[in-house]
């Protein structure tokens, strides 16, 4: 198990089954079917699509970068969102996904791993890939939440 021996990973692994997955669940809950292509300002994302990019960003970390599985790109700028009830499917591989990273070994932390993106080479360790994925999680926890107070929904208590 990923966080074998350390307290740290342990409270982090917690903090997103206990704290971040049922928010984010709740909060892909209380948005509306037609609010999923809402966007606040012009050229950002929709609402809809933030919870797809989250879903994709674990695809893409984990699934292509530390286990070489083609990841799928969802979050399409220039597409509607997907009805709710797929969005709601992505998420849950999502969650998915990562309760096969919090399974993995722990050498995967340590091990260093190879991007190559836009003509440069990147290595980044899995200790970085958990802990962005982590930040990623956060961010868009907070983006959403404030997309909704926009809205007049007043999102899940953390």
């Amino acid at each position: 198990m990923l966080s074998e021996g350390n307290d740290l990973l342990k409270s982090q692994i917690k903090l997103w089954r206990e704290k971040i997955k049922p928010n984010l669940n709740q909060a892909l809950e209380l948005t509306p079917e037609d609010k999923l292509d809402w966007v606040p300002g012009e050229k950002m994302i929709s609402l809809g699509k933030v919870f797809l990019h989250i879903a994709e960003c674990s695809d893409w970390w984990y699934g292509e970068v530390m286990k070489g599985e083609k990841a799928t790109e969802l979050a399409f700028m220039d597409k509607p969102c997907l009805p709710k009830e797929k969005v709601k499917e992505y998420l849950d591989i999502h969650w998915e996904r990562l309760e096969r990273f919090f399974a993995d070994s722990p050498e995967v932390l340590s091990k260093t791993y190879k991007i190559e993106h836009e003509g440069k080479t990147y290595h980044p360790e899995g200790y970085w890939i958990f802990t962005h994925l982590l930040e990623h999680d956060i961010h868009h926890r907070s983006q959403i939440n404030q997309y909704l107070r926009i809205l007049g929904i007043t999102p899940p208590k953390m």
